[in-house]
Order: C-alpha cells, then structure tokens, then sequence
C-alpha cells in the first residue's frame, strides 16, 4: 500500500525530494523537502487524511490565497498551494533555525530577549491584520527564530483548514468557533486561546492574537503558559473565568511596564486590550519595558512635553535625523532646554545654597545628607534592542562616553559604571526608594537595517518625572562615532540642570569601573 509519503512524492514530482517528516498539529502532516530547482527546503504542510471527509479544495485555496498575500520579513510566506487525492495542502520556506516552543524547552527568557521576539511578532501581526488576517493560532510552535529575528509562520492556516472541512455546511458561524467544532477539530490551542475565542463568540476578531501574544509572553518570561498542568477543558474554562496570577509574582525582576502590558494582553474583555498589533509593537518601543525604569514619559503637560512647549519646540512626530549631522540637531534642541532649565530648575538645585549665600549665612537641614544635595548622577546601563548584535557594544559605549563627561565636570558626582548596573537592577526589582542620586540618564540604542534609533532620557530620581527626553535617528554606520556628541549634550544639559557654572577639570575625574 502505498504510504502518504509516497502520495506527496508522487504528487510534487522529481524537482522536489521529500527528506523527512516533521511531525504534524492539530490537523496537519508537516514534511521537509528539498526543491532541486532552486537548492533550497521547503516546507509541506497537508490536511490530515484522517480529516478528508467533506473537504473542499476550492474553499481552502481561497482562504489559504489571502494568508499567500502576505509579504513581509517577519511572516513566513505560501509558496504554492494544491491538492494530492483531494487533501488540501501548502508549501512555504524551510526555516534555518528553532521555534520559540524548542527554545522554551530549555528554560525561561530574559526581559531583552523577550520583548525583542514580541515586537517582531507584533510587527507581523499589523501588517496581516491591516490584510484582514488574523492568526488564530499564535503560539511557540507557530513563531521560529533565525538569524536574530522571530518570524511567524501558518497565518489563517487554522482557519483554511477549517473551511476545506466544512465549506459544504450551511452553519458558517461553526467555521469561527472553538475550541471544537461538531466533528471534534480544534481551531486553536486551548493553552492561547482568548475568552471569546473559547467560547465560540461569532464576532471574535483581531483581539484573540492579542490574547494569545500574552499568553506566549507570560510562558516566555515565566516557563509555563497560564493554567498550566490542567486538561484542555479545565483551561479553556479557566481563560473565561479565572484570572491569571500576575506575572510579575513569578519574575519579581522584570520591569513593571513589561508586566502591566502582558497583563492587558490577557484582558478578559477584547476592549481592554491593546487597541491593535501596531499599538502594541508601540508600546512595546518604549524604553522603560526593557530597561526596569520606573519613570515613564508623561503625556499630562509635564515633564518632556512641557520642556518642548516652554522652549518652542515641537512635540509631534519628528522627522527622522539627516545621517551625519547628529551635533547641530542636538546642541540646537539642548539650548532651548538648557536655557529654560536654567530659569525654571535651577533653583531647585541650588535655591538652598543660594539663600546662603545671599544672607551670609550657612544652613544645615538635619533630615537632609550632602548625599542628598550635591549634584549627582547615574548613566544607567543602555539598552541595545536589535535582532543584529553586532552594534550591541555601541549602546555601552555611548553610556560610558557620556559617564566619562560627567565625571569630568567639577562640582558633580557620577558613580560607577558597576555601580550604575547594580542601581538599575534594583530599579528594575521595584525598589525606588532612597536612590544614591538626584538624577538617572537612562538610554536605549535600537537598530533595524542600516537604520538607529537613539532614545535618551533625563529622570529626576525623587518622584520618577522626565525632565528631558528625546529620539535621535540616523544611519547605522555613525552610531559608534557619534558617541562624543551625546555625551556633550548630555554633559551641557547636566550642567544647566545642576546650574554649574565651571568647566570639567580632567582631575580627580571618576571612571567607568
């Protein structure tokens, strides 16, 4: 009898050579094959043939078409598409590389890693749901990572396997229920499946990827998805009616912001979840998921918005920065600020030295160390958020160009790199209270083709509130020279926040440890 094997090979001729098989999900066989043409793998995925009853080919053609629309990086395309003995099936590139689902069998992920594979799948996830595509399936298995990125493979396969099935039945709705349909096939993985997913809500859309990207987030961060070690049945109940355990009572270490987002995700209700992909991979940029900051960018009129308001700046969306001309767009914008520091903060630095000084007199508030009152400063570790590692060595380099400044400039403490790493590793565990400084630098350095993205940040360590803040964009390539320029800007903005008004010495200066 001749097996299934034999049947693809058969079917797809002698430009391919089936290699092996995978093994199979849910209602699919999964085999590797190599395409003579064109000296590359390829992967086959077919309807089970203990499924082909009722199958329509033309109803599976037509969704699997849709998902073949898709194009970009981080998704992994349909190559073809057809049937063998009326089984419908696919091919699509063989991924060199691992699943997240392999990578997870070795243990839990740190923070970077983490919200590095989440952008890259949030990413994917915009553009198929701005296609009209949503997933379904989003999990470990269905996201594989390879030359330092996470792409997503199997878009609307769930749902075009589905419709092969049962395209001949008059009860559509059935099509978009789970986690069962009448013939016992799952069109989801009980473990990620959202609330109205489970329970077989005809309008569920686009929010049950949010959900199931939480999910993958909480197993990535914790080792186990929610309501682990149950029976399907007791854990799709649980995703109606039960709240998970806050993911930050297993991992105490990982950043707030990080925590609070991946609980949203896992928001019953489809409205409280992120408003789409793309404002997830938004809030997904913002540096205090990744660096533990405890002082997010307020969006009230305070902080960095009223710096930009005060000194006539923009604060819309900027233009990214012409390549090599990073100094003039960056002194340019740190006059205004310095300027409106010096008029409107300085005070704060200096209010009790000066009324000293005006009267002749010396004050000493008990409650209150020189620890307390001289100018201090923490450049918190950068962070480097990029699938390409090579410029990783940049982001600290920047951090210790700008250490180096300050700790040239009389007048200022700066502490120590080590120093530094142990403070933000304390930040990050939540504990905020008594910092050794009046001021943290926090920075994140991203890079994606030839392109960076510098974000900086100046934080007024007693209440958490941005002082300044601001993108620097460029080329790649002037990353690691422009290290100097923002450690000059940083050190004027510095010295106009503190109100110190004499140049660095180079004597006595403390060094990045």
């Amino acid at each position: 009898m001749i097996t299934l094997q034999e049947q693809i090979q058969r079917r797809l001729g002698d430009d391919f050579a089936i290699e092996r098989e995978l093994g199979g999900g849910g209602m699919s066989r999964v085999y590797v094959a190599y395409d003579k043409r064109l000296d590359r793998r390829v992967v086959i995925k077919l309807l089970r043939p203990e499924l082909s009853a009722g199958v329509s080919v033309e109803r599976f053609r037509r969704e699997i078409l849709t998902a073949a629309a898709l194009q970009h990086p981080l998704i992994v395309p349909v190559l073809d598409t057809g049937e063998i003995d009326g089984l419908p099936y696919f091919l699509m590139p063989f991924v060199d590389g691992e699943s997240l689902r392999s990578r997870l069998q070795r243990g839990s992920l740190g923070v970077v890693d983490t919200v590095r594979i989440l952008r890259d799948v949030s990413r994917a996830l915009t553009v198929a749901h701005a296609r009209g595509v949503v997933h379904r399936d989003i999990k470990p298995d269905n996201v594989l990572l390879a030359n330092g990125a996470a792409v997503v493979a199997d878009f609307g396969v769930s749902k075009a396997f589905a419709e092969a099935r049962h395209g001949d039945r008059h009860d559509t709705d059935d099509l978009e229920t789970g986690p069962y349909t009448t013939a016992g096939v799952s069109l989801g993985t009980p473990a990620y499946m959202a609330p109205e997913q489970v329970a077989a809500d005809p309008a569920a859309s686009y929010p049950i990827d949010l959900y199931a990207v939480g999910v993958m987030a909480y197993e990535m961060l914790v080792g186990a998805p929610p309501f682990a070690d149950r029976s399907p049945q007791q854990v799709m109940a649980a995703h109606i009616a039960e709240q998970p355990v806050p993911v930050q009572r297993h991992r105490p270490d990982i950043p707030a912001a990080l925590a609070s987002l991946i609980m949203q995700c896992l928001a019953k209700d489809p409205i409280e979840r992120p408003a789409s992909a793309a404002a997830l991979a938004q809030a997904l940029d913002d540096p205090q998921v990744i660096s533990g900051s405890f002082t997010p960018i307020p969006d009230n009129g305070t902080g960095a918005t009223a710096i930009r308001a005060l000194t006539g700046a923009r604060t819309g969306a900027r233009a990214p920065a012409r390549a090599g001309t990073p100094s003039r767009r960056w002194r340019a914008l740190l006059a205004g600020v310095s300027a409106m520091l010096v008029a409107a903060l300085a005070w704060i630095a200096g209010l009790n030295e000066g009324a000293a000084a005006a009267n002749d007199v010396v004050t000493v508030r008990p409650a209150m160390t020189a620890l307390d009152t001289a100018p201090s400063v923490a450049v918190l570790p950068f962070v480097y958020l990029s699938a390409d590692s090579s410029q990783a060595f940049a982001a600290q380099a920047i951090a210790d160009a700008i250490t180096d400044a300050l700790s040239r400039e009389k007048g200022l403490r700066v502490i120590s790199r080590s120093a530094a790493e142990a403070l933000q590793k304390r930040i990050a565990a939540g504990d905020t209270t008594r910092l050794p400084v009046r001021t943290l630098v926090e920075g994140v350095v991203e890079t994606e083709g030839d392109k960076f993205r510098l974000t900086v940040r100046l934080v007024n360590a007693a209440d958490g509130f941005t002082l300044y803040a601001d993108r620097l964009e460029g080329m790649k390539g002037n990353l690691f020279a422009m290290e100097d320029e923002v450690a000059g800007a940083m050190r004027d903005l510095l010295r106009a926040h503190f109100s110190l008004t004499g140049t660095g010495t180079g004597s006595g200066a403390q060094r990045p440890s």
